[in-house]
């Protein structure tokens, strides 16, 4: 699968690890978490690039013809039934990247020397000769202006044949071994992925997990700093954004400093017309982490007995338990969330004194519930959009509550907030759901290109959960879901997160959103570069549009757990495929030609 030239990409994972890199490499240390990228082969992506292109039809055949010509120069002095390799390394003062690209061996020729000429061809270069089969390339270590990369290239000869890039000298000694041959490279090449990486540990003890976390810590404590307000920001809200990111960076901490082994993996399928993004995680045990992982798959969520909407265009089911450090982060982040709600109310523009009021209560019964919620120790929903042809959507939504009565309080204060919206009570009863109707005001454009206008809304309230209907149809699959959701499905236990997505009448309402805003007037003069940008957005819409009207155009995603162990898929559909293979088709006859 050559979709993109196996050196460019090699040379790339170079460049962008260089240029983090701020401290010499020193030598990684023994707690670091090994970390392996693999590229399956040059052949393999040659395969897999003619595919896709050649789904394009009569285009992508004249389109690959021209790539292939293109792409047989920039392999030159490769070796495409070899793997490449990136080993990312990390110390406690920076890192550095070794990129490990296969050389052809060219009888009565010197070890990469056509490969040097090619990758000089493409800006790496001076190339300075420094000692026998080791090179300095741009600057070397002293970056030079205009060079496209600066850093230095070890060729290892026989039987290795690998040529091998870093930023820094340092990680480029000279007892470098096979790249294949490595435990982590091998586990990972041995799972035949395309393209694939994994982390493992392979220190397990605590002081090697703490070490782990102690230099994340770094990395953490960086990305807060860079973390600015901006300047029409409330404080508020910034506060918001800074527990956020504290909270996600402690999650990938978690995963980098507990993870046993942590595995993602792209397949592009030829013959199932489909490709396929895998995952795989285990945990240390005893760890954190592990304890998380094993409290997913236990049991069914509340909506795993409601099927999936006929005709749905979105769908998910989630299960998802909270471990204590979810907990704690989640309990700390609704009152700034409350305040940033209460802040944006104050600060809001066209409402009264009494709607500000309103909106501060009901937001109120909102994070009380939430509260509430997040002290249960699980996130438990359900949504479903559907959209028969020629008819606009439906949406059912579903929250598990400690009171779902609560949301009662929301609806007594929406009238107060708008007098254009009506809301009636108990219109109907399904077990101990008590069904109540709102009626919208007309005035979002949006939500009319998606429902239609005058949409109705039903919420239904009762003493576990929460759920809210919106389209013509939504009131009938609301009772039947109502009465589904009482038998929970057993066999979905371990599934913990399904997600299906129809990428084509998305696309088909982006598409319409955008012309009906172009026909308003506005006193806003684009730029050529705005007007490109726009006309080239238009133009990758309208091709969507085309290839996705075919159908074949669903992204589904469903991942499961047992004992601690997380597995996991996301399919991507022929019609998608189609699209990229039709792009890339595009790009080379306009620009190989």
């Amino acid at each position: 699968m050559r979709s993109i030239p196996l050196v460019a990409l090699a040379l790339c994972a170079v460049l962008g690890m260089s240029e983090q890199t701020v401290f010499a490499q020193v030598a990684t240390p023994t707690h670091a978490p090994e970390i392996r990228a693999a590229l399956s082969s040059g052949d393999d992506f040659t395969a897999d690039l003619k595919f896709l292109t050649e789904l394009a039809g009569p285009q992508g055949v004249r389109g690959w013809k021209l790539l292939e010509s293109f792409l047989i120069e920039i392999y030159g002095g490769t070796d495409t039934s070899k793997p490449a390799i990136v080993e990312i390394l990390l110390s406690p003062t920076g890192g550095d990247s070794r990129v490990y690209i296969p050389l052809q061996v060219i009888a009565g020729k010197p070890l990469g020397e056509k490969f040097l000429r090619n990758i000089d061809g493409i800006g790496f270069k001076p190339q300075k000769k420094l000692v026998s089969n080791f090179y300095q390339i741009g600057g070397g270590a002293k970056p030079i202006p205009g060079a496209a990369f600066n850093g230095f290239l070890r060729l290892l000869p026989a039987p290795i044949n690998y040529a091998v890039i870093a930023a820094n000298r340092e990680s480029l000694p000279l007892n470098l071994t096979d790249p294949k041959a490595g435990k982590v490279a091998a586990a990972l090449l041995a799972k035949k992925f395309d393209l694939g990486l994994m982390l493992k540990n392979s220190k397990a003890d605590v002081a090697s997990i703490k070490a782990r976390a102690d230099d994340f810590q770094k990395v953490k404590d960086e990305l807060n700093a860079g973390l600015k307000q901006a300047a029409d920001a409330l404080p508020e809200e910034f506060a918001v954004q800074k527990a956020l990111l504290q909270h996600n960076l402690g999650e990938l901490s978690r995963f980098v400093s507990e993870s046993s082994e942590l595995t993602l993996g792209w397949t592009t399928d030829a013959p199932k017309k489909e490709a396929r993004l895998d995952l795989e995680l285990e945990a240390i045990p005893g760890t954190d982490l592990e304890t998380s992982a094993k409290l997913l798959g236990l049991a069914p969520g509340m909506f795993s007995g409601v099927p999936r909407a006929e005709n749905a265009i979105f769908s998910g089911r989630i299960h998802f338990p909270l471990d204590e450090f979810r907990k704690t982060s989640f309990l700390g982040a609704v009152p700034l969330l409350r305040a940033s709600a209460d802040a944006q109310v104050e600060a809001s523009k066209g409402y009264s004194s009494e709607q500000k009021v309103a909106r501060k209560l009901a937001w109120k019964v909102w994070f009380d519930m939430l509260n509430d919620g997040v002290n249960e120790g699980v996130v438990d929903g359900l949504v479903d959009v559907s959209q028969a042809t020629g008819e606009k959507a439906n949406l059912l939504f579903a929250l598990k509550a400690k009171d779902g009565n609560a949301v009662k309080g929301i609806l007594e204060q929406l009238p107060k907030i708008n007098d254009a919206c009506k809301v009636q009570f108990d219109v109907e009863k399904v077990g101990d759901f008590a069904i109540h109707a709102l009626t919208l005001p007309d005035t979002d454009e949006d939500l009319e290109l998606l429902f239609g206008k005058g949409v109705p809304v039903f919420v239904a309230c009762g003493p576990n959960a929460m759920w809210v209907a919106v389209g013509a149809k939504s009131l009938d699959s609301l009772k039947k879901a109502l009465v589904a959701a009482a038998q929970p499905n057993a066999a979905l236990a371990n599934n913990f997160l399904t997600m299906y997505y129809r990428v084509g009448p998305w696309v088909e309402l982006v598409d319409a959103r955008r012309v009906r805003l172009d026909a308003k007037p506005s006193d806003v003069k684009l730029s050529d570069a705005d007007l490109k940008d726009k006309k080239d957005r238009a133009a990758h819409r309208k091709l969507a549009l085309e290839i996705l009207k075919e159908g074949k155009d669903t992204i589904e995603t469903k991942l499961d757990a047992m004992n601690g162990r997380v597995t996991g898929s996301t399919r991507f559909d022929e019609g998608l495929l189609k699209f990229i293979g039709s792009e890339i088709a595009k790009f080379s006859n306009e620009t190989l030609k």
